[in-house]
């Protein structure tokens, strides 16, 4: 499916405009907001613009391997651009509170969660397309612009890892068509999905076996694990280290929400996973966050909840929609 003739027009008039670029993500980085974010910077490069890559949090180890991502920063520098380019964040804060100190003169926001907002000059959303990578690959074809091998490696890395291996429900005839497309250019795909879903590090593992040790089965067939500051430290490990964690209570049968809490010194950070119709991107817009139906999450201040009363409210809420 095209993306609207409007929509691609302005973008070309924004992006012909613009000589400053800032581009960002949402906290807790995947595979899909970084692979478009990167592939949106080849583009731009290759327009000759200055762009600037920005990320409130570190990659996971297993993005390092991805074309360009030793260029995305986590401090900011300047405090004015032209145009700022967010991807799948559903409000700006969602890249992290310095970006909303930041002056650009335009905006463009990318996304395919349903939980986002339409705060843009120019809002690219679809919400039945299984990744944002997807949308951004119809981009450049209604562009007409000419995708390499790095951005193939970059829009395949994003679909893939946002379908599950094409596991997902959103998972279409069209994607495949267009990951066709996209193996044309010859690059290692198996080293990639090795990368993505069978390597891990120390700390990895050692959370893993952590937090499944820890984990507390509640009515309503919903699993809750809990990774603290004291786990953190003893591993000497971050939030970075805790990927696809989440997903693996979804692995006993009966188990129908998954959920991972994660503490550091100034905030709890909740991750969800469900099976069939029951949607936690409700659950995760209830306090402050968003994401799919199946997969989404939240952050909240420690000066906010303690644990306690947290795992309560959060559990309250997934009973709704049990």
């Amino acid at each position: 499916m095209k993306l609207p003739a409007k929509e691609i027009n302005k973008f070309n008039k924004i992006v012909n405009r613009s000589k400053t670029f800032f581009l960002t993500i949402h906290l807790n980085p995947d595979a899909d907001a970084v692979g478009s974010m990167l592939s949106i910077y080849s583009y731009l490069k290759k327009l000759k613009k200055r762009v600037y890559l920005y990320s409130h949090d570190k990659l996971p180890q297993n993005l390092s391997v991805l074309p360009y991502s030793e260029k995305i920063k986590n401090k900011i520098t300047e405090r004015k651009y032209d145009t700022a380019i967010f991807f799948e964040c559903s409000t700006p804060d969602r890249a992290g509170s310095e970006v909303t100190k930041i002056e650009f003169k335009n905006k463009i926001s990318i996304d395919h969660h349903r939980t986002a907002k339409r705060y843009a000059d120019l809002n690219i959303l679809d919400f039945k397309s299984p990744s944002t990578s997807e949308i951004i690959f119809r981009l450049f074809k209604q562009l007409n612009f000419k995708i390499d091998k790095n951005i193939a490696m970059l829009l395949y890395s994003g679909i893939v890892t946002d379908t599950g291996r094409f596991h997902y429900p959103q998972t279409n005839d069209k994607t495949h068509l267009i990951v066709s497309e996209l193996l044309k250019h010859k690059f290692n795909f198996s080293k990639l999905n090795d990368n993505f879903f069978l390597k891990a590090t120390y700390q990895n593992i050692k959370l893993l076996g952590r937090a499944l040790e820890n984990m507390e089965i509640f009515p309503g067939k919903v699993a809750l694990m809990v990774l603290s500051q004291a786990d953190f430290k003893e591993f000497k490990a971050g939030f970075e280290h805790t990927e696809s964690i989440v997903n693996y209570p979804m692995m006993i049968e009966d188990i129908k929400v998954s959920i991972l809490l994660k503490e550091d010194d100034e905030k709890y950070s909740v991750t969800f996973r469900s099976k069939g119709k029951i949607d936690v991107s409700k659950v995760a817009s209830a306090f402050g966050g968003g994401g799919h139906k199946n997969a989404s999450g939240f952050k909240i201040s420690k000066q906010k909840t303690d644990i306690k009363e947290l795992k309560k409210r959060i559990l309250d809420e997934i009973e709704k929609y049990l």
